[in-house]
């Protein structure tokens, strides 16, 4: 691929996204302009819009995977004809083509602005060696040939490559295991309440993740020694998926099980079923935010305990849960203040400068991000987004609107609530901040989803149901019988999968 860019020394590049990172690198390295035609919503290629930026921009290179990396999608044959009649040369990455038992190598002899490129990477399992090879009209390997370094493949490598073309069937049974644990998996996904798998030609299986953060699903695998692809920011349009690479079948029965484990502790089927009862009678929904739309526990109440520690307190996680427990504590500064007087500090510093200091560690200021850096979103944005389509959503939070902005801005959440409530308009318990709410929706029923038993009285007493959350680090066996006393109609795993029955 790269030895192909620096020798057409094209002006611009044409790729499809999502695809394989390395295009975007090697056009960088060789100052080459990369144009971007999005796959269509099923990932499969856009050819008509191709052709059109081929044409719009005089564009001499089109770099295609086929099977597509990470998404697994085929480019057919007859798609790739229609491509190699424009005026550009038009290279097929087939790195992972030998899963899916077709190839574009059959247009060779029908264009000579066709190159197919192939690994021993994956079928081969030399992935270590980097061997690879092109096949293309004989004028043009000839000038690549020309432009290569010497001796660019080592010993080793040509050995290992010479020895698997030696024994390629023997080593297409293993292609063939992979083909089958994967379809095996694609059977357990489709089946499976947070993924939904995407069709693949490939050893590998795109997922959307439903009902969950994929990120949150990556570290639970991750810590069960199971390893999936999850591709974060880097992965725009992906960044609720994951992707997973078929294997033996004792590594297919570990995923397995720890993708159930995952379920186990994500979901709640009898508080699902209690969401489900609730749906008949529901005009909106309200969340409060920390430790139920965001993961607050690097942030809040890790400003708590460094403000406590300025005073010459020290304050403990369970410190903090216990006075949450109790209730009367969703103004965080005024908390601060109360379990500094609790450890006996004295002289006791004032409301005012407990703010002052606990502003300082949250904000941060121009030379040291703030503690609220550190915050993450718990709900996955695509549940939301759908909640979103089906009731009218606002917030209910105890922060200040200014750290509610920060917020919503911060994770671009503002197109999904239509109302909100802050400290400035009451302080949960009171029902004030939550009839602020339902007011602005034009609602009188629906539900208040919060972390604390003050989320749960201030539900109550503004006359709608209560639930209750998980907010990171909770468990049920302490926090449910908590929330319950307090009047929760169910209690929900963190980042509330169960809402997906508000769906159904």
């Amino acid at each position: 691929l790269d030895i192909i860019m620096r020798l057409t020394c094209a002006d611009s590049c044409i790729i499809c996204p999502p695809t394989f990172g390395m295009y975007k690198f090697l056009g960088a390295l060789t100052k080459i302009k990369i144009i971007e035609v999005p796959r269509k919503p099923n990932f499969e290629v856009d050819v008509e819009g191709v052709v059109a930026a081929v044409r719009a921009h005089k564009c001499k290179l089109v770099m295609l995977p086929s099977p597509n990396n990470p998404t697994g999608t085929l480019l057919p044959n007859h798609h790739i004809r229609v491509l190699c009649e424009e005026d550009a040369l038009v290279v097929i990455d087939e790195a992972y083509a030998d899963f899916a038992g077709c190839s574009a190598d059959a247009l060779l002899g029908e264009f000579s602005n066709l190159v197919v490129c192939r690994t021993f990477s994956k079928w081969a399992g030399l992935a270590g060696l980097r061997a690879g090879y092109a096949l293309g009209h004989a004028d043009l390997i000839e000038r690549m040939l020309a432009i290569k370094q010497p001796y660019n493949v080592n010993v080793a490598a040509e050995a290992m490559a010479r020895a698997a073309l030696a024994h390629r069937e023997a080593i297409l049974v293993t292609v063939r295991s992979l083909l089958a644990e994967r379809d095996k998996t694609i059977a357990f996904l489709h089946a499976y309440r947070f993924t939904r798998p995407h069709p693949t030609a490939s050893n590998f299986v795109l997922c959307d993740v439903e009902g969950a953060d994929a990120a949150a699903l990556h570290l639970f695998l991750r810590s069960k020694g199971v390893l999936v692809r999850y591709f974060g920011t880097q992965g725009g349009q992906l960044q609720n998926n994951i992707r997973i690479s078929a294997g033996r079948p004792e590594d297919t029965a570990r995923l397995f099980a720890a993708l159930k484990g995952f379920e186990e502790e994500r979901w709640s089927q009898s508080d699902a079923d209690a969401l489900a009862a609730l749906k008949p009678s529901l005009q909106c929904v309200l969340f409060d935010v920390d430790g139920v739309l965001l993961d607050v526990s690097k942030s809040f109440r890790q400003a708590i305990v460094e403000t406590a520690q300025e005073f010459g307190a020290e304050v403990s996680g369970a410190d903090i849960s216990a006075a949450k427990a109790r209730g009367g504590a969703n103004n965080d500064w005024s908390l601060t203040l109360a379990l500094i007087e609790a450890k006996g500090v004295s002289p006791l510093p004032s409301l005012q400068q407990v703010t002052a200091a606990f502003e300082r560690r949250y904000q941060g200021s121009a030379e040291a991000p703030g503690l609220k850096a550190s915050e993450k979103l718990l709900l996955a944005r695509p549940l939301l987004a759908k909640l979103a389509n089906k009731f009218p959503l606002g917030i209910v939070t105890g922060r200040p609107r200014k750290d509610l902005d920060f917020a919503l801005d911060a994770f671009n959440l503002r197109e999904f609530f239509k109302a909100t409530a802050v400290m400035e308009d009451g302080i949960k318990p009171s029902a004030a901040p939550v009839t602020h709410a339902l007011k602005q929706l034009g609602c009188t029923a629906g539900l208040l989803l919060g972390d604390t038993v003050d989320d749960c009285r201030a539900a109550l007493a503004a006359g709608i149901t209560a639930v209750g959350v998980l907010a990171p680090g909770h468990t049920r066996s302490v926090d449910t019988p908590v929330l319950q006393a307090a009047g929760a109609a169910a209690v929900l795993s963190e980042g509330m999968p169960e809402l997906l029955a508000l769906l159904d």
